[in-house]
């Protein structure tokens, strides 16, 4: 997504911000039950429902068709990426200041060396 064009983003609720965290931080796509399985508890009635209202809201899409048992079921995945969620109700400066805590937090050589690549490109790409 590119910097200033960020969709308007709904606030999700408690139970919608749950299972897109389920979603966002599994690299294989889920169906409701895999879902509840990985869930603290949340039925999967509670399930569906939030599935079919984050389909409305574009926040996930049905990526194909899977076996539960003997039944078809419908697989998910997000289709809005966490950071890009994150980041639509984070300030400039709020992001210059998480930016700048990150970067005296960090202890790893490869992390910092992968931020100072994306500025490299960020800032390549600025003079296009």
């Amino acid at each position: 997504m590119e910097s200033g064009d960020y969709m308007k983003f709904s606030k999700l609720t408690k139970r919608e911000s749950e299972i897109m965290s389920i979603l966002w931080n599994t690299d294989s796509e889920m169906s409701a039950i895999d879902i509840m399985n990985a869930s603290d508890g949340i039925s999967l009635n509670t399930i569906q429902q939030t599935l079919q209202k984050l389909l409305k809201l574009n926040f996930i899409h049905i990526s194909g068709v899977g076996m539960h048992k003997k039944s078809l079921t419908r697989l998910f995945r997000p289709s809005v990426d966490e950071a890009d969620y994150i980041s639509a109700f984070i300030s400039k400066s709020a992001f210059a200041k998480l930016a700048s805590n990150f970067i005296e937090q960090v202890n790893n050589e490869e992390a910092l060396e992968e931020l100072s690549e994306l500025i490299v490109r960020k800032r390549e790409e600025l003079k296009d």
